[in-house]
């Protein structure tokens, strides 16, 4: 069914890296799931007042909210897909970020009303007045939902869509929702106990979770999350398959939303080959880098010495002394510069975003155990965060 319908109302639908298409997969997942929405709202309204369960009617009303999600998705992708302007130069993407922002909103006002609902049905439990009616009615909204929320799975993953896949994961806590209404409306028959309370309390506070895990999963490209970890090493292993690039540092990511992708960092070179060759090698990896991972890459060329025996000595020598004060640390950028009475050392230091230590301590540390090599060197370091 997937396949039928993305090739049916799809173009070109196999390129997904493509705006366009990410749009027309967004806009076709929100218009069947208002479709299915609002037939679902109709019927559990009707069949919730004729049963008095208040679990079917919040349910009812729960999928009058999701179709509110799903005019907030469709209208999130058409503005996503917008052409860049002057006022915003890389794009509009975030808007789909912002509508899993109101996705998990919604999610979290449903499960606190319904919660509340729960809560006073336990205390004031109505008869539920049961109907075989009812029963078809709740187990075709679990088919539909399942099928709803493996239809914008499925796409939110081929299109990297944190709003489709909020989107599913809103279908999957309805069918969960559903599942209990329709248990408690059964167990109504052979007790008197407040099932139809108990259980929605118990649904209530699973979609209430559900909702602040969207929440935050849409907040943190926002806030400027880092980059996944396997697209990092890809593209080291990608870059230094080329045999000018020795060494890579200094990388930064920054996300604009799905498919809009800048980066940037340094390439450590040769400083004694031939320059325009190897500009011509960086500018050939930032086309092959927006042709194979469509991010948009600017990469600034860090010369360094490899046939100074010196300097390759107290590079080798430096790295172990920062990496005894730390595993995690690194360095790049190394030269020297010698003088009649003493030699500089200038290098960075790379450190992780989460370490704390004072830079100037840490300089400290690090010179006098370069000082115990040689009492004439004298270090000039500069100390990096990693963003990655």
């Amino acid at each position: 069914m997937f396949g039928f319908i993305v090739k049916k109302f799809i173009k070109d639908y196999q390129d997904t890296h493509l705006s366009q298409v990410r749009e027309k997969y967004g806009i076709v997942c929100s218009i069947l799931s208002i479709i299915c929405n609002g037939f679902m709202v109709v019927f559990k309204l009707m069949f919730g007042f004729l049963t008095k369960s208040v679990a079917i009617q919040a349910d009812g009303f729960n999928n009058l909210s999701d179709m509110g999600s799903n005019l907030a998705t469709l209208f999130g992708f058409k503005m996503a897909g917008k052409h860049p302007d002057s006022d915003h130069p890389y794009g509009h993407g975030r808007y789909e970020y912002i509508t899993g922002l109101v996705i998990a909103f919604l999610i979290l006002l449903v499960a606190v009303s319904a919660l509340k609902e729960s809560v006073m049905k336990v205390f004031q439990p109505e008869k539920l007045n049961f109907q075989i009616t009812a029963v078809v009615v709740l187990i075709v909204s679990i088919l539909m939902k399942l099928w709803m929320s493996a239809f914008n799975r499925k796409a939110g993953e081929l299109i990297q869509s944190t709003s489709l896949k909020a989107a599913a994961q809103d279908s999957l806590n309805d069918v969960i929702t559903t599942l209990a209404t329709l248990i408690s409306l059964c167990l109504s028959l052979i007790t008197d106990l407040p099932i139809d309370g108990i259980i929605g309390t118990i649904v209530s506070l699973f979609v209430l979770k559900s909702g602040v895990d969207i929440f935050r999963d849409t907040v943190d490209p926002l806030l400027g999350q880092a980059p996944d970890k396997e697209l990092v090493n890809q593209i080291y292993e990608f870059v230094k398959g080329f045999d000018k690039v020795i060494g890579i540092h200094d990388f930064m990511m920054h996300d604009y939303g799905p498919g809009r992708k800048y980066m940037t960092f340094h390439a450590e070179v040769d400083s004694r080959e031939n320059i325009m060759e190897i500009h011509d090698q960086i500018d050939l990896i930032e086309r092959e880098l927006l042709d194979k991972f469509n991010i948009l890459t600017t990469i600034h060329m860090d010369p360094i010495d490899m046939n100074d025996e010196l300097t390759q000595a107290l590079r080798k020598q430096v790295k172990e002394i920062v990496h005894h004060m730390n595993e995690q640390y690194s360095i790049h950028d190394f030269r020297i510069v010698s003088g009649p009475t003493h030699t500089n050392l200038i290098f960075d230091v790379l450190i992780p975003a989460s370490d704390d230590i004072a830079h100037r301590e840490l300089k400290s540390r690090i010179e006098k155990e370069v000082q115990k090599l040689n009492s004439s060197y004298f270090c000039v370091i500069q100390i990096d965060h990693s963003f990655i």
